[in-house]
């Protein structure tokens, strides 16, 4: 691999949407780690105005959601019911999760005046939403993993090793995506208040950490992706 390959890819990362809000979570939650370690405030501030720059980008998500939703529709083209099921759930709480973190960004900035009982619920309600979102996730790639592990004891030994392999390496992508779906649940419910599961039970530097780790496998995962699944 050149270096003129991998500032190609550098860029290509940053160029896109995603690719740039994963560059700018690995900033924030980089930052907020160090701020924790070393006790330092400013540090801490940066990862929060970076967090701020994420939401920005997600304000105007809302009508990309909308016409994904739609053209998902009931997921009449998905293998199984349950596929489809947990495909519709996932539209729908990713639907709702938006307006609602809207409304308390909106309160924070004064423009909406909601009541402190009624702020803090609307933000609990965001991270009971971001948190049950990706639980579908981890579901659907739990599924995707079965679904590969079939596929694969399906292939007899006249099979070309080519395609074992393939499998193999999506097999092996998908429980990596597995693993940083965990640390991003864990990371989601250590955000809702005491009572709720393990909520404020993690110390911030436990869940900066965990918040950092998930955002360098997402990255990775990105570029094994590209050089892998080709």
């Amino acid at each position: 691999m050149t270096m003129s390959s991998i500032v190609d890819d550098i860029c290509e990362l940053l160029e896109s949407y995603n690719g740039r809000d994963k560059v700018v979570r690995l900033a924030c939650y980089t930052c907020k780690l160090y701020g924790c370690i070393q006790g330092n405030k400013p540090w801490q501030t940066a990862g929060s105005k970076l967090s701020g720059a994420r939401l920005m980008l997600r304000l105007f998500d809302d009508i990309p959601m909308i016409r994904h939703t739609y053209n998902y529709g009931l997921g009449r083209h998905e293998s199984t019911k349950i596929a489809a099921l947990l495909g519709v759930l996932a539209n729908i709480v990713d639907q709702i999760f938006l307006p609602v973190e809207k409304a308390c960004w909106l309160n924070d900035l004064g423009i909406l005046q909601l009541s402190a009982k009624t702020a803090d619920r609307l933000e609990i309600v965001s991270t009971a939403l971001w948190a049950i979102s990706l639980y579908i996730s981890l579901i659907q790639t739990f599924r995707s993993m079965r679904h590969i592990w079939w596929s694969r004891d399906c292939l007899s030994s006249e099979d070309a090793s080519v395609a074992r392999k393939n499998l193999d390496m999506r097999l092996l992508l998908s429980s990596v995506t597995a693993a940083k779906l965990c640390l991003d649940i864990t990371h989601a419910v250590s955000c809702l208040p005491s009572g709720c599961l393990w909520g404020e039970k993690i110390g911030a530097t436990k869940v900066a950490a965990i918040a950092t780790t998930s955002s360098v496998i997402g990255i990775a995962l990105y570029f094994a992706r590209k050089r892998l699944l080709k």
